[in-house]
């Protein structure tokens, strides 16, 4: 039983999904699949549980940006790279599992089916101003010629609007996203996609700060970090 994972993409040998934070071995404010190594957790029960995670997905190995919340895009060409700072990762590579982790920011699953390219995105508040999801998606479509109204994006459970409070804080053009002193990520980022062309747009309703099955950092401070996954597997149909 897959408790830790919900599939929201599964064909053409193309998965994709999001965890919650069961069915990991991570204890205390981190438990149980905390999959973030910069929280402060076990590093050994980081690794078991990225290990767990692998294991469910069946596939060889996962790869974890170290996100810095800026607008950087990297094209993972190699299996044996691994990922630098960067907010936002894409590839056409099998049988590795490319992951975006948070704990309230927003997780983008981003799939283009008919090229077998995939990426993830890590959109918080400093990642939807810069515009991160916009510049994945065109580098998506120079490197892979990916286009937008044929993708599938998903987003994953983040703070929702009615819960994340930026009070007074002055967001520029984005202040047309701002609820008195809230700010509602998923307007921002529908208006974002839909700009692009993306029409097979989906938005978990669930709210981190809200719903205590998901890591929330405005809600608890230190805690551990799900993960949004996507996977493209080279012989087989997904999971």
């Amino acid at each position: 039983m897959r408790e830790n994972l919900e599939i929201v993409f599964d064909k053409n040998g193309i998965t994709a999904g999001f965890t919650n934070r069961f069915g990991g071995v991570s204890e205390g404010k981190f438990s149980s699949l905390n999959l973030g190594d910069h929280v402060g957790d076990n590093p050994a029960d980081v690794i078991k549980n990225r290990e767990i995670l692998a294991q469910n997905l069946g596939v060889r190995q996962l790869k974890f940006m170290k996100q810095i919340h800026s607008d950087k895009v990297f094209v993972l060409e190699n299996e044996e790279e691994e990922l630098p700072e960067c907010d936002a990762v894409i590839t056409n590579l099998s049988d590795v599992g490319i992951c975006v982790l948070v704990a309230d920011c927003s997780p983008v699953v981003m799939i283009d089916e008919r090229r077998g390219a995939i990426g993830v995105a890590h959109a918080g508040r400093a990642g939807v101003m810069l515009k991160i999801c916009t510049k994945a998606v065109k580098l998506m479509s120079e490197k892979f010629g990916s286009r937008a109204g044929e993708m599938s994006v998903f987003v994953g459970a983040n703070i929702k609007g009615g819960c994340y409070e930026v009070g007074e804080l002055d967001l520029g053009e984005f202040n047309a996203y701002k609820i008195g002193r809230n700010f509602d990520m998923n307007a921002a980022l529908r208006d974002e996609f839909s700009a692009l062309g993306v029409r097979n747009l989906n938005f978990s309703e669930v709210c981190t700060h809200c719903d205590e099955r998901y890591f929330s950092y405005r809600r608890d401070g230190v805690c551990g970090r799900f993960c949004g996954f996507a996977v493209k597997f080279k012989d087989k149909n997904g999971i």
